[in-house]
């Protein structure tokens, strides 16, 4: 009679949780953002959008949380689909221009988390939607930095919303003012810790029998 292997079972459940959690580490929707100010005098503005490639498009949302840097939000300017919360800002990509406007000092760092989401489309003809982070001088037109002469900013991040995770894509003009990285989730690292721990109590039972 065939008699099962728990504790085999138990490390195979591990091992998926555990590759399971680092494959999520790929595939992060969530990115922290930083900018080192220091090169720039006095004080001026940050400007960030999230705007779709065209509208209508499928739904996708930009979230930033752990604000630093930002100063008085109190005289925030928002266009178009960007809702402000407690933790943050959300911005949506259901209007064409979708953006946030806040006075900041310059000379220190700025830096946030921001989280992708949205519905999945996974069609070929998916359309992105762009996060793009600029700074401008006291006047509020200027632009600083090495920016990209089309649009003026310093650096952007493209989310298309395909099935699974979605696809992020970075591009950095300014690489001495902006910088961006990943964060895990806490769900994946709960999953990778899950995992370990499953693992600890296979090879416990293994030792102990």
């Amino acid at each position: 009679m065939f008699k099962p292997n728990f504790s085999l079972t138990l490390r195979h459940a591990a091992m998926a949780l555990a590759l399971s959690a680092c494959a999520g580490l790929v595939s992060a929707q969530t990115l922290h953002v930083e900018l080192n100010t220091a090169s720039l005098a006095d004080a001026g503005f940050l400007d960030l959008q999230f705007n779709p490639s065209q509208v209508p498009a499928s739904f996708a949302s930009a979230t930033i949380s752990h604000l630093s840097g930002f100063g008085d939000l109190s005289g925030v300017a928002l266009k178009g689909d960007v809702q402000q919360h407690a933790a943050g800002f959300v911005f949506g990509n259901t209007s064409d221009y979708n953006d946030l406007f806040q006075g900041i000092t310059f000379g220190g760092k700025v830096s946030f988390d921001v989280t992708f989401g949205g519905l999945s489309d996974a069609s070929p003809a998916a359309l992105q939607s762009k996060f793009a982070v600029s700074l401008y001088g006291a006047d509020g037109a200027t632009a600083l930095g090495n920016f990209n002469p089309q649009d003026g900013t310093l650096m952007s991040i493209t989310w298309q919303p395909t099935a699974g995770a979605g696809v992020l894509s970075s591009d950095i003009t300014d690489h001495a003012i902006a910088g961006v990285s990943a964060v895990p989730e806490p769900s994946t690292w709960a999953m990778l810790g899950a995992g370990l721990a499953l693992v600890g109590v296979a090879r416990r039972r293994k030792l102990s029998a």
